[in-house]
């Protein structure tokens, strides 16, 4: 069971405003009733690639001794390539295929992705968000507040 450090981790992480946190993943469980979805925001790639590591698959029922360093050799050398290379849509694949369906990341990017309406994601949010006034454009600056907190209780 996770303890109460780590779920207020990714409590704080969700609640980060994504202009000073920039980084950031949209993360779910793989099971049909834990299907509800958090976008969870970083200061650099480094601090999301660490709580992909340390944080989520202990929120998703790993424990040391007992699977959690198997996931964190499997994750370490493709996570280490998102180090490198950013956050790819093929490294968050190699992600998905090797973390044995404890938990699902749907999206990995900056927060200017989604504000900008870059991606499927970003496109989607935009629409969701601006409804009939959306056109394809990025979000209008006198927004953008509401866009994140929009973000922080969406339903994707």
């Amino acid at each position: 069971m996770p303890n109460a450090k780590q779920f207020q981790t990714a409590e704080d992480a969700a609640e980060r405003d994504p202009r000073q946190f920039p980084y950031g993943y949209l993360i779910g469980g793989s099971l049909v009733l834990n299907s509800d979805r958090v976008f969870l925001w970083f200061r650099t790639i480094d601090e999301l690639v660490d709580a992909l590591l340390e944080t989520e698959p202990r929120l998703h029922g790993l424990k040391a001794g007992r699977g959690l360093e198997a996931y964190q050799a499997r994750m370490r050398p493709i996570l280490d390539q998102a180090r490198r290379d950013g956050l790819t849509e093929s490294s968050r694949t190699a992600l998905l295929r090797d973390a044995d369906g404890r938990f699902i990341v749907d999206w990995w990017g900056t927060y200017y992705d989604l504000r900008d309406g870059r991606g499927m994601l970003g496109r989607r949010l935009l629409s969701e968000f601006l409804g009939e006034e959306y056109r394809g454009q990025r979000l209008p600056a006198a927004d953008e507040r509401y866009f994140i907190e929009f973000l922080k209780t969406c339903r994707v």
